[in-house]
């Protein structure tokens, strides 16, 4: 299932990175989609964030096979990417009854008049036979909630 989102910023992409890459936003991004950090390690332009987020609104389908929580790892790793903007990998993973979830892709921030236009691109992959194409557009729409809600953080803090 694809992912693909464009928005843009009234910051700079090295503002809009230094954002995308603070820990207390990335606790604060965790704490407003209600999950519970369990480790936000951050060096230089790299992050690491495990949390433990809920399944509530999943799919019924799905429900009864997840439980109240799942653990969610998201790595960054910005770079410039030569054109005044920054480039990182999208990856996400968790694992749910020993399937892996995954999404993957790359996010770019590439300057533009007045600010920045921020892009992420990906592909999510759910290991299980026969709901596995359900399953994929449930992680696909919730992280379309994600994307969301880091946009509104985002454009509060860059004001």
């Amino acid at each position: 299932m694809p992912i693909d989102s464009t928005v843009s910023y009234p910051a700079s992409p090295d503002a809009v990175v230094a954002v995308l890459t603070d820990e207390q936003f990335l606790r604060d991004r965790a704490a407003a989609l209600n999950a519970q950090v369990q480790e936000v390690t951050v060096t230089g332009q790299a992050s690491t964030v495990r949390l433990s987020a809920p399944t509530a609104g999943i799919p019924p389908v799905f429900a009864r096979f997840v439980g109240s929580s799942v653990t969610v790892v998201e790595r960054s790793a910005w770079v410039p990417d030569g054109e005044g903007g920054h480039r990182s990998a999208l990856d996400v993973q968790s694992e749910v009854f020993g399937r892996e979830v995954r999404v993957t892709g790359e996010r770019r921030l590439r300057p533009e008049a007045g600010g920045t236009q921020a892009t992420v691109t990906g592909d999510v992959r759910v290991d299980a036979p026969i709901v596995g194409k359900q399953a994929e557009n449930a992680v696909r729409e919730l992280m379309t909630v994600v994307l969301r809600k880091e946009d509104q953080l985002l454009r509060a803090r860059l004001a």
